[in-house]
């Protein structure tokens, strides 16, 4: 059997669905630990998913912090001062602190391969936190605990995993 009659009998199911790739790698993140998953489907339905080439900058240290993100596929090294802090591949999480507050990046996020990345915009995150107060609590809950256990690492000179 040629390949090409091979793919006539694959299933179709099977798949891998970019929408599907991001509501898993959303789920996963500690922001939405044990949050109902149809909860968690409204809410990365309001994501953003971006691609970039190798070396091209998501954000800049010093510019306006106004989301968080995922990293659905790639790498990315998180730099500051030109001192890389981390490399960072499918399934991370960082950002995050930009759900909070108005302030600029601590640090930058740069593409060391091809790579795909969602966003949630801090203002998406407030609407749907407005609407559902009750998830919202449980997201904001998880995003203090985030926050708490990366400067207790921080502190402690310990690179995080989170």
């Amino acid at each position: 059997m040629s390949s090409s009659q091979r793919y006539l009998w694959l299933n179709p199911f099977r798949r891998k669905d970019p929408a599907a790739a991001t509501r898993d790698a959303w789920r996963n993140t500690p922001l939405l630990k044990d949050i109902p998953a149809s909860v968690c489907h409204k809410l990365v339905e309001r994501t953003h998913l971006r691609h970039y080439q190798t070396g091209e900058y998501l954000f800049r240290e010093g510019e306006a912090g106004v989301s968080a993100a995922v990293i659905i596929s790639g790498k990315i090294a998180i730099e500051s001062e030109n001192h890389r802090i981390a490399e960072l591949g499918p399934g991370d999480f960082f950002g995050e602190a930009a759900l909070l507050q108005d302030a600029p990046r601590s640090a930058s996020a740069i593409a060391v391969e091809q790579a795909t990345v969602s966003f949630l915009v801090r203002f998406q995150l407030e609407e749907f936190v407005r609407h559902r107060p009750g998830a919202g609590l449980e997201i904001m809950t998880n995003l203090a605990r985030l926050l708490v256990a990366r400067l207790y690492r921080s502190n402690r000179g310990e690179v995080s995993d989170e």
